[in-house]
């Protein structure tokens, strides 16, 4: 998505939460074919264009009960700044795993680890990276506070977990 079209979306899907109008309609999909694949299609010219590795590791047979829309939504802004922030010649890896009625969802990136400061940030509207790749990479600040309003809807948690050499964010949906 080009960054004009994608601000503008930001601001639709804002507007909708702040005025309670965000609704969820739950059925059957596939978190792989369903939403991540279409995901790794959008973003598969950048993360060309930065030599980044792009690892699809779900199982096409794992299904959750969601809105595929607005997790569409969610798996787009999780690629798109693992992608962004990830370091030229790395990786981008999407995994996830059944746990009873949750499924957890891991988007892991090369990036440089997250400050708890930045961690405890991250998810408030308007946010974004005060670091040299937060001055190189173009956004509104809105992706992340929309991704956790969406996953909240669903009745999951949303969270990063710096690694050694880049982070995870990890979500769940029930």
């Amino acid at each position: 998505l080009d960054y004009l079209t994608a601000t503008v979306k930001n601001y639709l899907d804002l507007s909708r939460i702040e005025k309670g109008e965000l609704e969820i309609h739950k059925h059957e999909c596939s978190l792989k074919t369903d939403i991540f694949d279409a995901a790794v299609e959008a973003f598969t010219k950048q993360a060309n264009d930065r030599e980044i590795t792009l690892k699809n590791e779900l199982d096409p047979a794992l299904k959750i009960n969601a809105d595929q829309h607005l997790l569409q939504i969610v798996a787009n802004n999780l690629v798109g700044n693992a992608l962004k922030y990830g370091i030229s010649g790395g990786e981008v890896r999407i995994r996830a795993r059944k746990d009873n009625d949750r499924t957890e969802v891991q988007v892991y990136n090369d990036g440089r680890p997250l400050t708890s400061e930045e961690v405890g940030r991250l998810f408030q509207k308007f946010s974004r990276l005060k670091g040299p790749e937060g001055k190189r990479v173009h956004g509104s600040g809105l992706g992340l506070f929309i991704t956790k309003e969406i996953i909240e809807k669903h009745g999951g948690t949303i969270w990063v977990a710096p690694q050694e050499k880049g982070n995870t964010f990890y979500f769940t949906v029930t």
